[in-house]
């Protein structure tokens, strides 16, 4: 390994906590990487990046409140030389899109060896951006049905943020003054554009876009 390599600093924003001990695990046992800290929330960690300064920021998407892709953007406008690996289960090609144009350095999947993640986190300090074949093929292969990120109405954007802030249909109805009849309608209809089947999910799913 290069002089320059060694003694990496790491911190890791993942919500499972059972997972974050099994990425300190196998760090704390390869050489020239330090975990200084781990989150289960974005803002904690861009509270920590104010005041202190980590090479390697190993970031999930999937996170509550806000989402990794926020995350990912709103690191990079703190400090663009900070090195974001994400490191997800999300083989969306609309989601790995969003992920990239957001500033991720690269993209893993969770199913990555150790050896592989390691390795990554080497390879992206030196500026190598890095993607395995499988996401090279999701990212350029030819469109799907499901072109990217729902187009929405202004008003289905102003249903959706109350959604996501956990507003009732009756509070989303006096706040937009329309009926609750109305309200319904644009929840369904965001559900058949998210294609989820409940406003949980339609939840969860437009904060992975980073719609929330």
């Amino acid at each position: 390994m290069p002089q320059q390599l060694k003694h990496v600093s790491v911190i890791i924003i993942e919500d499972h906590s059972i997972f974050i001990e099994g990425l300190c695990s196998i760090l704390q046992e390869a050489d020239g990487i330090t975990v200084l800290e781990t989150f289960t929330r974005g803002e904690a960690a861009l509270d920590f990046l104010k005041s202190r300064r980590a090479d390697i920021v190993l970031l999930d998407i999937s996170l509550p409140e806000m989402s990794g892709i926020k995350v990912c953007s709103a690191i990079k406008e703190l400090d663009q030389s900070i090195k974001i690996i994400a490191l997800t289960n999300h083989t969306e090609k609309s989601v790995v899109m969003e992920m990239l144009q957001n500033g991720a350095d690269a993209y893993l999947l969770k199913n990555t060896s150790r050896k592989d993640l390691v390795a990554a986190i080497f390879q992206v300090q030196e500026n190598r951006f890095l993607m395995n074949n499988e996401l090279q093929k999701i990212l350029f292969s030819a469109e799907t049905k499901v072109k990217g990120i729902p187009r929405l109405t202004q008003r289905e954007q102003e249903v959706l943020k109350l959604v996501g802030e956990g507003a009732t249909t009756a509070a989303i109805a006096k706040q937009l003054f329309i009926s609750t009849q109305t309200v319904e309608t644009h929840r369904h209809n965001l559900m058949r554009k998210f294609q989820v089947g409940n406003s949980a999910s339609l939840v969860k799913k437009a904060g992975e876009y980073g719609m929330l």
